[in-house]
């Protein structure tokens, strides 16, 4: 595009707006398509982690027996849930939810958001 248009008339006008718009056509370098392996590598830690996390509770759930303490509290004799601590299962799948939430969050905050 040659100089920069005026804006007295409605060619003009776009003339000019095209003008200012085509200096954003190389503010960025072009890229070719590449794989993110740095979001892939957080996609599938994740699904893993939670495979992982799975695995253990149901190992965990079939090979525990019951060595409660504390009684089982009934109601009208139908219902009944047994007040223990939480099992390791539920510790950890806390702990790794919290942090990939923190790792999201943080990242979102210095990074921006980027998807």
């Amino acid at each position: 595009m040659g100089s920069m248009p005026s804006g007295d008339s409605p060619q003009d006008a776009k003339d000019y707006y095209d003008y200012l718009n085509a200096h954003h056509q190389t503010e960025h370098a072009v890229q070719t398509w590449h794989v993110n392996w740095y979001s892939l590598a957080w996609l599938w830690g994740f699904v893993a982690a939670l495979a992982v996390i799975l695995i253990w509770w149901i190992w965990q759930y079939r090979t525990t027996k019951e060595k409660s303490v504390y009684l089982a509290d009934t109601w009208s004799g139908y219902a009944s849930e047994v007040a223990r601590p939480a099992t390791r299962f539920f510790v950890l799948l806390t702990a790794i939810l919290t942090g990939f939430a923190v790792a999201m969050i943080v990242g979102h905050i210095v990074n921006g958001q980027i998807f």
